[in-house]
Order: C-alpha cells, then structure tokens, then sequence
C-alpha cells in the first residue's frame, strides 16, 4: 500500500501541479481606447449620476487572445514549455517529500530529524517548480544547469534510497520503483546538461546575422550620483570608459554628466548646441527623471530629444512602465546602450500642479502620481531619515525594508482616519464622495504605483480585490491618455496589501480635471515620490493646502525593444525618421508629429 500510495501521489501531483503552472502569468495586453475621454464616478450607487465614459466594450481575456480560448481544459493541463516540464517533476517530488514527511514524524526520536530533512528537500523542490513554471523564457544555460543539477542529485538521492532498500530486503517491489525513478532522473540529468550545452552554442552561428540597425544618435548621459544607493559613482566611471571607446572607434559620442555638478538644463544646452540630433539617457530614479523632463520642456531649441531611462532609484515606475525594467544590473550596462538605437518611442502626458501648495510652492509638474495621508507619511519620514541618516539607505534591500518600517506605525496611529472630512475632491466638475475609512488618496498618470504595483487593477487579477460596485465603468489606465485614474486606501494594512500585489485601491474615479483641496495642518503631500516638510520636522507644520491638475502636454519618451534589453532588433520606425531628418527631408515639426503617430499606434 505504501507503493500504490506513493505512486498515485506522484501521479495526481504532476497532474495538478502541470495545470496550474501552465495558468496564464501576465495580465491580457494592455488596450488603449480611443480619445478623448471623460471623467467617470465609481462610487456609491446612490451617489449622483456619473458622466458617461465614451469608450468601446472591454474585451476579456478570452477575446484578446483567441488562441488561448480554444486550448481545451485537458490540454491545460500538460506543460508546454521545457520549463514547465521540469517544474512539474520537482513540484510531484514536493508534494511526495512533504507527504512523507509527515509520515515519519509520528514516530519521535530520529523520524523528527528525517522529516526535518524531508521538509527542506520539499520546499526546496516547491521554490524549484516555482521559478520554472512561472519562467517565460526558453531554456538558456542558467536554467537548464540549474535543472541538471537537481536531478542529477535527485538521482543521487534514489540510488542511496535503493541501496539501502536491497541492503533491508524490504522487497522488491519498492527497489524496482526506486530504480526505475533513478533511471528517469539520471536521463532527465543528462537531457537537461544537453540542453545546456546547446543554448550555450547555438548562437554562435547566426550570431553575425543582420536585424533591424537603429540610427547610431549621439547620447548624453545625466547620471544622479547619489541615487541608487550610491550605484550612480560607479555607473559614471563605466560609462565614461564606453564614452572613450567609441571616440577611438569613431562611434556615435557619447557624454556623461553628474547632475550633482552640472544641472541638466545647461547639460542639454550644451550637448545640443554641438549635435543637432541626440537622445537622452537619465541614470536616476523617478524624481530624477521628472526634473530632467521639466528641464528637456523648457528647451529654447527647436529639436526635443527622447528621453530613455536606466533604473537607479527605489520605485522605478517609470522604468517598468517604458520596459527598462526594475532596477540595473552593471554587466548590462553594454546591452542597455546597445537597445537605446532599437527602442521604440512612447509619450507621457505631463500634468501640472497649480495652487497653494506646502513649503511655500504655486506650480509643480508631475509625471508617475501623487498621495495624500498614509502612503505620503510615510514617504515623509523616509525622506527625513535619509537626510538624517543616508548611511541606513547604502543598499536598495534597505531602503525598501525601511519604508515598511516607518510605514507599520500607522497600523496603530492611523493618523488620517478623519481625511474624509478634511479632503474634498472633485473630478471634471464633479464632486467625488470619499468612502468613510479612506485614510489615502492617490492620484495616478502611469499604471505603476509605489515600485510596480497597479493599484487600478483593470483586470482584477489581485487575489483580494477591492470592491467596487461599478467596477465595469472602469477602463485601463495607460500615461499617454490625457486622463487621471484616482484611487484610495484604507489604511496601512490595506496600502500593505496593494503593494504587495494581494489587493487593489478602491476606485474612485477617472477624468481629465482633478481639484484636491485640504483642511487644517498635518497631512502629507507627496509628488512622484518626492514629499513636501522634508526640512521641517514633524507632520504639524505642514498646513492646509489646495491644488489643481491639468494635462500641460506630453514628453517623448524611449521604450524598451520588444523583446527586452537583450533583443537583436527592433522598430526601424523612429531610426528611419531621425534619418529622414538627418537628410533634410522632414522638418522638426514633422518629426515631432511621425514619433507621435507612431507612439500612439504601438
């Protein structure tokens, strides 16, 4: 019985287990509805009428991937990916250890130690059939190495289990499964080293092969120093060794500027006075990137340059969103340049911030989103422990770690339970009612919130989702729209939760022109991640405030190659018009227009 037992648990486990790794990983393609559009209430449904939201039918998942719908439930559950294939043998040998586990434990004494051991072998095993089922890539080297090695000692772990069942007489019926199970894996082992062994040289051949080539445009690099837990130092050094490597080649140049040295905007002045084509690359995170846009905006030149990104900050919203991903790598610095000419064009409407603002302040640009009351708290006193303290903030792990720390007080102050009746709200004219336990408020322009979180959630893919009575009037957010998505959480608990990916904010609603108008002293405002009171201490000096959102226009942007930093082509659109003009065939103006129509089609 111990045999069959075995048997059928490694049978339903990989049966299961294979079913739920194949689940779709990714949220369907993000859909882009037509413009303009108007602001929308999701609030009670005994709230005033909303405006109407003009807008095609969402499409659900099954309609956006057609190929997926008709895969049938049986299908499901067989993997389809070499990765798949693997994880699922290490999730049934999770399954099987943590079944036998249990097992051994009743018997105290040297069965507790056996079953400590089995456990680790278990969870070991689960993590395994983690990473590899949820992996969407092929299997490279890293992987497939990776695979070898855990069956390889897997194999190992059944010929000592075989040995040992031959050396007890125990029968022969566990020695023949035991044996057939080694045999298995040693195949699996070696398979999984072959696989290795290919993808380390199958591209040596076709690796001269032509892709699409991006136009060669000068760049200029504006390195903030002092972000990425101080990354930004040797960053400037890497990049200045590649800036004299191609000036020995006869490269497109490439200059690297500290903004702690230079402002951008002399930068800019400067490099575009020598180059009347370049793009620009901002090696800093969020609030590096927003000053930088401000200053690209103010330009006196004809010629706006695109703007890329390399992720040094905390967040990075801005990079995820534009596909630079979450945060930087040094050995990818020569592939991240290098997808710079591949990189499509994006737009990012630009809103601007005007009325009586903390610290004194009338006008402000924003670009990722704004908070108000707990998230902004504790933005707050993490700003002020860094200036206190910047020494705490020398790795990235620990700038996040102490974000949670300066956030968990809150569980138990819940200093904003009043804000909804100090804060009014109004969207396109509207008044928007606030749910009584909201203790935040966001308002957000790019669909990344707070280093990756959607706190929209259009799909409602979180597994605790919010709940929002008019839910279907939402439609997806994208930072080329021309439109605001507000939200609110309840508290720090519920704010933890939507960081994490567990939850999404309440939705509040959607519109062009968004008023915020605060009373008394002593909530926080925070703007794209910067907050207002650094300087001052406590939370008391920071009055009353009020202030007004309105679209000022929209920056060009660079986005990632399709297929990631790695890729070996990309779209020859956005080369081919830089080198029309480059030619004298096409204007500024026209230029602008062309890297605008083909943002807005991509």
């Amino acid at each position: 019985w111990w045999r069959g037992l075995a048997e059928m648990t490694l049978v339903v486990a990989l049966a299961l287990v294979a079913g739920l790794l194949h689940a779709p990983h990714a949220y369907p393609p993000r859909l882009t509805p037509p413009r303009p559009r108007v602001a929308a209430s999701l609030g009670s449904a005994r709230a005033s009428r909303p405006l109407l939201l003009l807008r095609p039918p969402l499409r659900t998942a099954a309609a956006a991937s057609p190929a997926r719908a008709a895969v049938s439930p049986r299908m499901g559950l067989l993997p389809k990916t070499l990765a798949e294939f693997w994880g699922a043998h290490a999730a049934a040998w999770a399954a099987t250890t943590a079944f036998f586990a249990v097992s051994v434990s009743v018997g105290g004494g040297a069965g507790w130690v056996l079953s400590a051991l089995l456990s680790a072998l278990s969870a070991t095993s689960l993590s395994l059939a983690v990473l590899l089922g949820r992996n969407r890539e092929e299997a490279g080297v890293a992987l497939s190495l990776t695979a070898s090695a855990y069956f390889t000692g897997t194999s190992a772990l059944l010929h000592a289990a075989a040995a040992t069942v031959a050396t007890a007489a125990a029968g022969t019926a566990w020695l023949g499964l035991m044996r057939r199970l080694r045999t298995w894996h040693a195949l699996l082992a070696a398979g999984s080293l072959g696989f290795a062994i290919k993808a380390a040289n199958k591209d040596r051949a076709f690796g001269g092969a032509a892709g699409t080539r991006g136009l060669p445009l000068p760049t200029l690099a504006l390195i903030n120093s002092a972000a990425g837990a101080k990354m930004g130092e040797a960053l400037a050094t890497s990049l200045r060794e590649e800036a004299a490597r191609r000036a020995d080649g006869g490269e497109a140049p490439l200059e690297v500027v500290n903004l702690e040295d230079v402002p951008p905007r002399e930068a800019l002045r400067s490099f575009g006075e020598r180059h009347p084509q370049y793009r620009v690359l901002v090696c800093g995170g969020d609030g590096s990137v927003a000053w930088v846009l401000g200053e690209v905006e103010q330009l006196d030149a004809p010629y706006r340059p695109a703007v890329a990104i390399l992720p040094l900050g905390t967040g990075n919203d801005m990079s995820r969103v534009l596909g630079w991903g979450k945060y930087f790598r040094p050995q990818s610095l020569r592939a991240r340049l290098a997808a710079l000419s591949l990189s499509r064009v994006a737009l990012l409407d630009r809103w601007g911030l005007a009325g009586s603002l903390p610290d004194g302040r009338e006008q402000l640009v924003m670009s990722n989103y704004l908070s108000i009351g707990v998230d902004a708290r504790a933005s707050l006193n993490w700003a002020r422990l860094k200036a206190a303290a910047p020494a705490l903030f020398s790795l990235r792990l620990l700038a996040k770690l102490w974000y949670i720390v300066l956030g968990t007080p809150e569980l138990l102050l819940r200093s904003h339970r009043d804000l909804p009746s100090r804060l009014t709200l109004t969207c396109d004219g509207q008044r928007i009612p606030l749910p009584r336990r909201c203790q935040g408020l966001m308002v957000c322009n790019t669909p990344s919130y707070g280093g990756g979180s959607d706190l929209w959630d259009p799909t409602q893919g979180a597994p605790l989702p919010s709940r929002d009575r008019m839910q279907t009037e939402a439609v997806p957010p994208a930072a080329d729209d021309g439109v605001l998505e507000i939200v609110c959480v309840t508290g720090v608990f519920h704010l933890a939760q939507t960081l994490a990916g567990f939850s999404n904010a309440v939705r509040l609603a959607q519109g062009r022109e968004v008023s915020i108008e605060v009373e008394g002293s002593g909530v926080p405002l925070q703007v794209d991640g910067e907050p207002f009171g650094v300087a001052s201490s406590g939370v008391s000096s920071l009055g009353p405030f009020s202030l007004t959102l309105r679209r000022l226009g929209t920056s060009l942007m660079l986005r990632a190659p399709a297929g990631g930093i790695d890729a070996a082509d990309g779209e020859a659109g956005p080369s081919a018009v830089e080198g029309a003009m480059a030619d004298g065939l096409v204007s500024h103006e026209v230029r602008e227009e062309l890297l605008e129509k083909m943002a807005r089609a991509s």
